[in-house]
């Protein structure tokens, strides 16, 4: 199924852990800058934490910038934006993203979202072939789109306590008021183990060798030797 096939292709390139990152680092930053008590409201953390994310999302993908050695997304993830929509691409997969109220990302209304939204919403989707693209007066989404497969990073958090929330998946034109996704899935540290962007490198040699054996080093017990020399100052020795 397409959920699996895009999340092991996704999963195995580091792709979704440098989502991940970029969320956390994203929510942190604006969560330590916007006080309530300050006066800012969630309108504020909406536009602040898109935003940032957008920005961090730039940064973990090595955006205009040379990316680190042995990062398997190197040269490879390239900004890739629609309609004014920021998106960011891997192969065939481009990622935009669409911010929701926490705990409420099975209800998003597609049909009552952004022009651009709408149309990806109305994909045609391989596993329900009656849907098309349908765009009517919204804008069309360019030739080259048919050969790319654009999805949608879902995000969220809470303040106090703080919890993240952060899915991809495909979205659905829901305008009957039915599911919001074909498929989504919740990108969690359990749900992507090891970062498959922290290559290991064999530890160095020195560029000499020392014949000699170490002298063998015991180390002693700091309690007993403390009951020793307790011992010999009793016995005066």
């Amino acid at each position: 199924m397409e959920a699996e096939e895009v999340w092991d292709f996704l999963h195995e390139t580091g792709f979704l852990h440098a989502l991940h990152q970029a969320h956390e680092e994203a929510t942190l930053a604006v969560l330590g800058a916007l006080s309530r008590n300050a006066g800012f409201k969630e309108r504020s953390y909406g536009t602040s934490s898109f935003d940032v994310f957008e920005s961090r999302l730039d940064r973990v993908f090595h955006i205009g910038e040379d990316p680190a050695p042995g990062d398997p997304l190197r040269g490879q993830v390239v900004r890739d934006d629609l309609n004014g929509s920021p998106g960011w691409r891997l192969g065939k997969y481009r990622v935009l993203l669409k911010r929701h109220r926490f705990g409420e990302v099975h209800v998003l209304r597609w049909d009552r979202d952004s022009p651009t939204k709408q149309d990806v919403a109305r994909q045609t989707y391989t596993e329900n072939p009656q849907m098309a693209f349908d765009f009517g007066d919204s804008f069309p989404l360019p030739p080259e789109a048919s050969e790319v497969v654009t999805l949608v990073a879902a995000h969220s958090a809470a303040e106090a306590p703080l919890e993240l929330e952060l899915f991809v998946g495909r979205p659905r034109f829901n305008s009957d008021g039915g599911e919001a996704w074909w498929w989504v899935r919740k990108i969690t540290p359990e749900a992507l183990g090891p970062d498959p962007r922290k290559s290991t490198f064999p530890e160095q040699q020195p560029l000499w060798a020392d014949p000699a054996e170490d002298v063998p080093v015991l180390l002693r017990d700091h309690k007993v030797a403390g009951q020793r020399q307790h011992t010999l100052s009793e016995s005066g020795q």
